[in-house]
């Protein structure tokens, strides 16, 4: 494993650390009530996870929402730059190949870029639908808020 590979799951753990003070930040030490139909409700202070998302107040989801946009920024950049990675070491791995150089180590390093370009689109993906999740909530007690107002 090079140093490129160590640095790229180091910046994975950050974000996964980052989120663990994030959510500890805004939801403070208040025990999540237990839920004996699902286990991992239990455990969990995330919102997202819990099912307490509605609970939240809209300064609170304007927070969630914020830092979700930027840490969908900072992937986006991440996976980015590990594109262009890849294509480095594919152009250099063809040419290796075409004179008939020793390839294997370029093979290997590309592999890892694949994986490491697949856990960051999962969680991508994981950071785009709670952002949804949270714009959803958010438009929703904006309305309850206009309708109450009516």
């Amino acid at each position: 494993m090079g140093p490129r590979t160590k640095k790229n799951k180091g910046i994975v753990e950050g974000l996964k650390t980052e989120w663990a003070l994030f959510w500890e930040t805004i939801l403070g030490d208040e025990p999540s009530e237990p839920d004996p139909a699902d286990p991992a409700k239990t455990s969990s202070k995330d919102p997202f996870v819990n099912g307490k998302l509605e609970q939240l107040s809209l300064e609170q989801i304007k927070v969630i929402t914020k830092a979700l946009s930027s840490d969908r920024k900072k992937l986006n950049q991440r996976l980015e730059s590990l594109n262009k990675e890849i294509e480095l070491n594919s152009a250099k791995l063809e040419s290796l190949k075409l004179v008939g150089g020793e390839h294997e180590e370029t093979y290997q390093k590309l592999n890892e870029l694949s994986d490491l370009g697949q856990s960051l689109s999962e969680q991508l993906h994981k950071i785009n639908d709670r952002l949804k999740s949270a714009r959803q909530r958010e438009d929703a007690i904006k309305k309850a808020a206009q309708a109450e107002m009516n």
